[in-house]
């Protein structure tokens, strides 16, 4: 199922998604809100092997927007965002989460940061926050804030260059040639790194990756994790940060990854796993009704939620890296 524009787009926006057709819907209704105009831009969907109406989601906006649509067996995100990548026409490519819904102006913004910096190393890191009931969520706040788990941008200035560690997915933009003629994502990257890892090979090849902050580059996450949620996300991190440790062993990447000392840290860790995972749920349920309350945190109990959290993530994380090492299948709890 296609719907083309016969214009040459300047921006293909890659999507890839698997089993979130109610939040892809809120994605591609954003885009046909773009003061780019429709034939400035084509979208990419990538089906990752979705059980559920992505298809027809899709379908329902070939009227409305310059989208394609393809489908491919499950094979995670690193190949559906290939599978993108091959299917794209513009010469700059946005790979765009499926829970995040853009500004009017972000695709114009990619693009005129595309146009200061035409050479080809050059990418976007656009700007991602939450949108106000997801920002309710105290854990929400701490890993997109003071934990900088998830994404945050405390530390980045408009227009500053930065490093590949910056290169992040579903909200950078790069030109499509830099890729291909210097890597794509590896696909043995299911879930997690395989932004950053594709960001370190091409910060070595040709030119060298840079990656430019606008500010103005805005996309808003409309999803919300739970707990257990980033639990399985820390422990995928965890597993994926290995990998990319094993594939290049230098100590930038040691480094980012955090693997050097897992297995004594883990010592430490293994039998207090359980209290620890049972108090960051704990005090995450508390939070989350005084929350839903409209009532206020004390900083005494923010203290212990914003430690328990850190403890529980990081165990995870740790967890996901060891049980790589050693060569164990995901943990059917965290998976």
């Amino acid at each position: 199922m296609t719907s083309q524009k016969d214009a040459h787009p300047r921006i293909s926006v890659i999507i890839p998604t698997f089993n979130r057709a109610d939040l892809l819907e809120m994605a591609l209704d954003a885009l046909c809100r773009q003061t780019l105009a429709a034939d400035g831009f084509e979208v990419v969907v990538i089906d990752d092997g979705s059980t559920d109406h992505t298809d027809r989601v899709v379908a329902d906006f070939t009227d409305r927007l310059p989208v394609s649509y393809a489908r491919q067996a499950n094979a995670g995100i690193s190949a559906a965002k290939n599978h993108g990548l091959s299917l794209s026409r513009a010469p700059i490519v946005l790979f765009l989460d499926d829970d995040d819904v853009t500004d009017p102006n972000c695709l114009a913004e990619h693009l005129s940061t595309h146009e200061q910096y035409p050479a080809s190393h050059y990418a976007v890191l656009g700007y991602t926050d939450l949108i106000d009931e997801v920002a309710a969520s105290p854990l929400m706040n701490f890993v997109t804030g003071a934990g900088a788990y998830l994404f945050s941008y405390s530390a980045l200035t408009d227009g500053a260059e930065l490093d590949f560690s910056c290169f992040w997915g579903g909200r950078s933009s790069c030109k499509r040639m830099f890729l291909l003629e210097y890597g794509v994502f590896n696909p043995d990257f299911r879930f997690g790194a395989e932004d950053i890892e594709l960001g370190y090979r091409l910060s070595s090849a040709g030119p060298g990756l840079r990656v430019v902050f606008n500010r103005n580059a805005v996309s808003h996450m409309v999803r919300a994790l739970s707990v257990d949620d980033y639990l399985r996300r820390c422990y995928k991190q965890g597993r994926s940060n290995w990998v990319f440790s094993t594939l290049h062993p230098d100590p930038v990447v040691r480094a980012y990854t955090q693997v050097d000392g897992l297995e004594m840290e883990w010592r430490d860790i293994e039998p207090r796993y359980p209290e620890v995972m049972k108090m960051a749920r704990d005090l995450d349920r508390l939070a989350l009704q005084r929350a839903r309350a409209r009532l206020p945190l004390d900083g005494v109990t923010v203290h212990l939620l914003y430690r328990a959290y850190h403890a529980a993530f990081r165990a995870a994380r740790i967890k996901g890296s060891v049980d790589m090492k050693n060569g164990r299948a995901c943990d059917p709890a965290l998976e």
